[in-house]
């Protein structure tokens, strides 16, 4: 289960496999949520590509990636790998960086063990919109 903790079903639920394919699959599965490109939506998709990415490369299996376009939009990756990501881990020529690009863009990201594996979230907020727009 994702962050909302069972709120509600999330808007996007897409299950993924340990393939080179996942994170653009993840990337335009969110996209009915962003009818308008912007900001946000091209955080939230650099986002889902670098978790699905670290799932694809550090597990053995796919996952799970959820999202729910609240206020604040959630965005959760589980899969059953049992190493928890770690952006202290020092960065080298074959990558290392996606954790830091996720503290970059994200309002607030973090992790959630749970018996099977573990749950990498990621909040955004959104803007306020203009009533003059």
């Amino acid at each position: 289960m994702g962050i909302n903790d069972g709120q509600h079903d999330p808007d996007v639920s897409h299950q993924f496999a340990n393939d080179p394919d996942a994170p653009r699959e993840a990337r335009q599965a969110l996209l009915p949520l962003f009818p308008d490109d912007g900001a946000m939506a091209d955080d939230v998709t650099l986002v889902a590509s670098e978790l699905v990415s670290n799932v694809v490369q550090h597990t053995d299996a796919g996952g799970l990636m959820e999202a729910w376009s609240n206020d604040p939009f959630v965005l959760s990756v589980t899969d059953f790998g049992a190493e928890m990501p770690s952006p202290e881990a020092e960065a080298d020529e074959q990558g290392g960086r996606g954790l830091h690009i996720i503290d970059d863009l994200a309002d607030d990201w973090g992790t959630t063990r749970h018996e099977h594996g573990k749950t990498v979230w990621a909040t955004f907020d959104r803007e306020p919109v203009d009533p003059g727009d």
